[in-house]
């Protein structure tokens, strides 16, 4: 019996879109603990599909520096809203009722100089939803300590092909 591989250009139907502009919180400034609004995402922008993406994951990349000798954490709330014209959002409620997804990210350190990056994910189900989409994310200080930190966020959209099945 043989086999035979298929070489399939998966990354082709891979596309990602920005999510949420680039940003710095500092803790007990400002933008700690304010909401920000996402970047609308226009399902039907995708001209090779014909139909617009069904589901995608939120990659939200951060990026904590600041030290401390006790552990500290971020928690950001993401939630995401629709709209048919893109100009009006309500908020999407998701099947356990609620309408906001909690995160949290912990920063565990005895050094100044301390940095920890990584990426939160988060699957969503764009199916049943209106034609545009966006995200607002709330990051907000949980710490103890004085210590300044500083976190960097931002957030993509990646989609897969919707109908698509790579052709060999």
């Amino acid at each position: 019996m043989s086999e035979m591989a298929l070489q399939r250009d998966i990354g082709a139907y891979v596309s990602n879109q920005i999510a949420l502009a680039p940003n710095v919180i500092i803790s007990a400034d400002t933008p700690d603990g304010v909401e920000q609004n996402g970047v609308n995402f226009d399902r039907q922008s995708f001209t090779n599909e014909s139909e617009p993406p069904l589901s995608a994951v939120l990659a939200i990349p951060f990026n904590v520096a600041g030290g401390t000798t006790l552990a500290d954490s971020w928690t950001v709330n993401v939630q995401l809203q629709e709209s048919p014209e893109g100009t009006t959002f309500v908020d999407v409620t998701f099947k356990d009722g609620t309408t906001r997804s909690d995160n949290t990210i912990i920063a565990d350190t005895d050094d100044t100089a301390f940095v920890a990056d990584g990426v939160l994910s988060v699957k969503i189900n764009l199916a049943p939803l209106k034609r545009f989409v966006r995200i607002q994310v709330t990051p907000t200080f949980v710490g103890t300590t004085a210590a300044t930190k500083i976190l960097s966020i931002g957030g993509v959209f990646v989609t897969g092909g919707s109908n698509i099945i790579p052709a060999a």
